[in-house]
């Protein structure tokens, strides 16, 4: 017979295992947007005093989107990738406000901070000669917040596609001349050029604690901290076995533990396998690395870009179709759901993980099992390899079919959609923006994720026990009294 104990045990796992982990705090009412998805987790979940809801039907614009929209107050501000538009919306009505041109593709989110935003703007370009990435215009903008007027130019002989970071009133541009460099954020002047020794392609930096950490490849894969306070490289870590991808993806840092991940060739420019890493935020030793999975080649924004959520690294891959949740300190896996391909940071809010997909698709999962809460197809143009937002419940998407979709998070997690995986096509299917929509390649854990049971069924298993437990308290008392 089951002993008392055994049941309690019993009883305890299944409780757990259906609460999952603690909802992420959201960031109230932000005043500032100071570097690439708001916060060093990159979670952006914003909590305001609910007087404005963001506009219903979404935002417009002329061009594809590539960059997370940024919320401030009651204004999204977004810039487009071909046509270098940067605009500012009214959050509520959806109105635009202000319209202003980049010299050059904008893949920059627009930094926010008192009364002045600030954007880096270029392309990817092709190869050149001198190993610099990038052949139109490069550099950074400052406008007036409130008017979209320029305030400031500075330029680049490369470009400037990762968000810059806003520290101590000087802008840090992450380039593809091989340098960081540091602006002062009042004047547009130029103040350093830290030599990297290599590209970073659209590896958006972190910043955590007045450190500074991006990644970068072309000249060597190695993963930088900058002192942003000292003004000089803390540490460099290379990364020798990984044959891409640490230039494309932004990290995240939370706990003082960096993560990012790379690709690592089976087959050059056919087949590859995708690798979390984590770094020691203080001096750059690797800590773990874990092994994704492996599928087709991705052409472009190779990145499986990390968020990071109580002590938990959530990641997709465009690689293997696949969304991780990591163990932060050992990189254990929790568990897998197949999703379709995913490029951009998911976002955690209320006990769900919502990631967007290349072929259109957002997908809302428990954030404790991995279990699909619900899904839609957005559009049938990709989602963009930057993520989603949620603002008082209301996720943010931006999507390469040049809308800002919006949608209630508990519209999505109440939705009865299909498993975005069951429309993912086959491995190496095209993009509307020419990249592989990798779909498969890893074991993904279908609906119910990692083999964890969901609420739903650890509520019925937890009945159960509840009435074995009572059982068994019953027939000790009638054995006590005899």
């Amino acid at each position: 017979m089951t002993s008392l104990r055994t049941t309690c045990a019993a009883l305890t796992v299944v409780l757990l295992a259906g609460a999952g982990p603690a909802a992420a705090a959201p960031v109230e009412s932000p005043e500032e947007w100071t570097q690439y998805r708001l916060t060093p987790e990159k979670n952006p979940v914003i909590e305001t005093d609910g007087s404005v809801v963001p506009a219903e039907g979404g935002f417009e614009l002329p061009d594809e989107v590539r960059a997370s929209p940024v919320v401030v107050g009651d204004r999204l501000y977004v810039g487009t990738h071909g046509s270098g538009t940067l605009h500012a919306f009214d959050l509520g009505t959806g109105e635009q406000l202000w319209q202003a041109q980049a010299p050059n593709w904008i893949h920059s989110e627009m930094l926010v901070s008192e009364g002045t935003v600030y954007v880096g703007y270029g392309d990817r370009g092709q190869e050149r000669g001198d190993g610099l990435r990038g052949d139109g215009p490069g550099g950074v903008l400052a406008l007036d917040a409130e008017t979209g007027e320029q305030q400031w130019q500075y330029a680049v002989d490369g470009h400037v596609m990762p968000t810059p970071v806003l520290h101590d009133g000087r802008i840090h541009a992450a380039t593809g001349d091989r340098h960081l460099h540091v602006i002062d954020a009042a004047t547009g002047e130029g103040l350093e050029r830290v030599d990297v020794g290599a590209v970073m392609s659209m590896s958006a930096p972190a910043a955590a604690d007045g450190m500074l950490y991006t990644g970068a490849f072309d000249g060597g894969p190695k993963v930088v901290g900058y002192d942003m306070d000292a003004r000089e490289t803390a540490w460099t870590t290379e990364f020798p076995e990984a044959g891409s991808g640490l230039d494309d993806v932004p990290p995240a840092v939370s706990e003082g533990i960096v993560v990012t991940t790379s690709h690592r060739d089976i087959v050059p420019a056919e087949q590859l396998e995708h690798w979390a890493h984590a770094l020691d935020a203080e001096t750059g030793e690797v800590l773990w690395e874990h092994r994704l999975g492996e599928g087709p080649f991705v052409p472009n924004n190779k990145s499986g870009a990390p968020t990071i959520a109580d002590g938990t690294v959530y990641v997709g891959s465009p690689t293997t179709g696949t969304v991780y949740a990591l163990d932060l300190r050992t990189g254990e896996e929790r568990w897998t759901h197949s999703s379709g391909p995913v490029k951009a940071a998911p976002v955690v809010a209320d006990g769900h993980v919502v990631y967007t997909t290349t072929q259109g698709e957002i997908g809302a999962l428990e954030a404790g099992t991995g279990a699909l809460a619900g899904s839609r197809q957005l559009s049938e143009e990709p989602l963009a390899p930057a993520g989603p937002i949620v603002v008082d419940g209301v996720v943010l998407a931006p999507g390469q079919d040049g809308t800002v979709h919006t949608l209630a998070l508990d519209e999505l997690t109440g939705d009865a959609g299909e498993d975005p995986a069951a429309g993912a096509g086959d491995p190496g299917a095209e993009g509307a923006d020419g990249e592989e929509a990798a779909a498969g390649g890893a074991s993904g854990t279908g609906p119910l994720g990692g083999g964890t049971l969901g609420p739903a069924v650890a509520a019925v298993v937890a009945v159960g026990l509840l009435g074995a437990l009572a059982v068994l308290l019953v027939r000790r008392r009638r054995s006590a009294a005899r």
